[in-house]
């Protein structure tokens, strides 16, 4: 980035302003202010840290805030654009309402072209932060230097954990191992909620969401901002809760994430094409783990009325077809262990019946975890 670049860049921050959180909404009528009162009650924690506003060059009575909530409304069809103005109204010096084009992709663009803090979180409008929030935060501040943070996360009533007990930190020829393990596993670590974004390496990376992919943006988005970073740490503590009792576009069937999931893996793999050979080795294991999310929140799933036969067929289709029948062909039992490639397995030996009934297990075991939040 050129130096009149950063310099507009460094006019567009307000000075002090340490976090932007941005939240799209859709159709969020009944969730938006949980998770908008979950992030002003995080931030609010931080704000009374002493240390942390004298950083900022704030008095700690100060009032000037240390943050700002962003939600963004795209066309929603219930009263989610009302409740939005309430809670500016009620919020007027931290929250801030906008509007853009359909999808959550223009909502999170939306957010980051207005977002002025240090410090960048995504908030979807059906989850929240928890209690326990602010202290994470409060210790984020402190890792100058670090571009990425990435922390644990409630799913449910269950915790992911992303790293062992004491955390770790990447940097220099490290950064290739935990760049390759989180592009591996995708639904523990692409996600860009439960994540610190340096604002900086987003605009230095010229990084924006794109609105053409309709599953899968988060990872194509995080996984390019990957490949930029210089440090990255990981934590074993929460502030995120995930949750698995609601209606999301992903675990709701409609017959037409086929589609979806095919341009999603296209554009990651075109991206990882220019990446170092160990980011493209990894980009095999994403695409497998991609046609198992598809299998399981499309093919196999409950609302799909057609027969077993029928999904069989199906399954046997897309894994001949590009771009995921490169990604199966790279399979190496010596490389791709666990159960998550137990099916790719199944599909390598053609017993297309064994690889059925994993997913199949899968779809049931997803319903219970969502029917009890766990």
């Amino acid at each position: 980035m050129n130096e009149i670049r950063l310099e507009q860049l460094e006019k567009k921050h307000h000075r002090g302003l340490r976090f932007s959180v941005i939240i799209p909404a859709h159709n969020a009528e009944g969730t938006l202010r949980r998770a908008v009162e979950s992030a002003l009650t995080a931030m609010e924690a931080v704000s009374k840290d002493a240390v942390i506003r004298e950083q900022a060059g704030q008095t700690e009575d100060g009032s000037a805030p240390l943050f700002e909530v962003l939600i963004i409304e795209n066309t929603s069809e219930d009263g989610t654009w009302g409740l939005a103005q309430s809670i500016q109204e009620e919020h007027p010096e931290t929250v801030k309402i906008f509007q853009c084009d359909p999808g959550v992709s223009n909502g999170r663009n939306r957010g980051l072209e207005e977002a002025r803090g240090e410090w960048i979180l995504f908030l979807d409008a059906d989850d929240y932060f928890i209690e326990s929030a602010g202290e994470v935060f409060r210790d984020a501040v402190h890792f100058t230097g670090t571009d990425l943070i990435v922390c644990s996360f409630e799913a449910g009533s269950r915790i992911v954990h992303v790293c062992k007990a004491g955390g770790e930190r990447f940097s220099g020829e490290g950064l290739a191992e935990i760049r390759a393990r989180m592009i591996e596993d995708p639904t523990r670590y692409t996600s860009v909620w439960g994540k610190l974004f340096r604002r900086e390496g987003i605009e230095r990376l010229r990084l924006r969401f794109d609105p053409a992919l309709r599953l899968s943006e988060d990872s194509h988005f995080l996984i390019r901002y990957l490949a930029g970073c210089r440090r990255i740490r990981l934590l074993d503590r929460s502030f995120y809760h995930y949750s698995t009792d609601n209606a999301s576009v992903v675990r709701t069937f409609d017959g037409s994430k086929e589609e979806g999931y095919r341009r999603a893996l296209e554009a990651v793999q075109g991206f990882l094409r220019t990446q170092p050979e160990e980011l493209r080795s990894a980009g095999a294991a994403y695409g497998m783990m991609q046609f198992n999310l598809l299998m399981v929140r499309d093919i196999f799933a409950a609302g799909n009325p057609k027969p077993l036969r029928g999904k069989i067929l199906d399954m046997e289709r897309i894994s001949g077809e590009e771009p995921f029948a490169a990604a199966i062909r790279a399979y190496d039992p010596k490389i791709h262990k666990g159960a998550r490639f137990l099916p790719i397995r199944f599909m390598r030996r053609n017993l297309a019946a064994g690889a059925a009934a994993v997913y199949e297990a899968r779809v049931m075991q997803n319903a219970r975890r969502e029917k009890t939040g766990g």
